[in-house]
């Protein structure tokens, strides 16, 4: 196809394919390759699945692994690798995309890439609905008004660090909670913020998990990889 050769980083949002931007969808429909994300070589690509009715049956797909791991040698290895092969494909004359849960731009393994290659070939981002606005507003729960401060924080900070940001902001987004779901729970039951909040699983997607009784989450063993809890210390749920 005769397209720009450029680098387009596309958010397809939280899971529902309705959530993806026109733009977004416009992308995919014209681009030359589409590199999708694997957190698993032999694992099956999330993002892929939510814009599988818009690829076309002649668009090359290149499924590249980004290991979710603590080593950091293996991680900066892959994203060497992919940077370089993503250079290559658009300095060949080739449209590329790299697609990318949520926004591209909010914890997302699209901005090593974006470090990487900005300095060599042209790049265009795409943003996408994120998991915690889509859980605000299919729920009807309110990020923050007027002068409510707002802050996200991944739940894998320390969690002296999350104790502070709490107390201190009025609005909190708590991401990447399953690992220490229960530590977090303790902290919001301590602080007395449980009727303040909320958490989802699976954002949008098929098999999304709502959870409104935070009490029902903590006598889980495990949640999914995919949750969020969202605080408003304005918004009291028992009301």
């Amino acid at each position: 196809m005769n397209n720009k050769a450029k680098l387009y980083g596309i958010g397809v949002g939280p899971g529902d394919p309705e959530l993806l931007t026109i733009k977004a969808i416009k992308t995919i429909e014209k681009i030359d390759i589409l590199y999708t994300p694997l957190a698993s070589e032999k694992g099956e690509s999330t993002s892929k699945k939510i814009i599988s009715e818009y690829i076309r049956q002649d668009l090359e797909i290149k499924e590249r692994h980004f290991p979710m791991t603590n080593d950091i040698e293996s991680k900066i290895s892959a994203w060497d690798l992919i940077s370089i092969e993503i250079m290559e494909d658009v300095k060949s004359g080739k449209s590329v995309g790299l697609i990318s849960l949520g926004d591209p731009m909010i914890y997302s393994t699209y901005v090593y890439i974006l470090q990487r290659v900005i300095d060599s070939i042209e790049v265009e981002t795409i943003p996408g609905i994120t998991s915690f606005t889509n859980i605000s507003s299919s729920n009807n729960f309110p990020l923050s008004m007027d002068k409510e401060a707002l802050a996200i924080v991944p739940s894998t900070e320390n969690i002296h660090r999350i104790r502070n940001i709490i107390k201190e902001f009025d609005s909190i987004v708590l991401m990447k909670v399953y690992k220490n779901f229960k530590v977090i729970l303790e902290l919001l039951f301590e602080l007395g913020l449980e009727k303040h909040a909320i958490m989802v699983s699976n954002s949008s997607m098929e098999n999304e998990i709502k959870y409104k009784n935070l009490n029902t989450v903590y006598e889980l063993d495990s949640i999914p990889y995919f949750s969020t809890i969202i605080i408003n210390k304005k918004i009291d749920k028992s009301i």
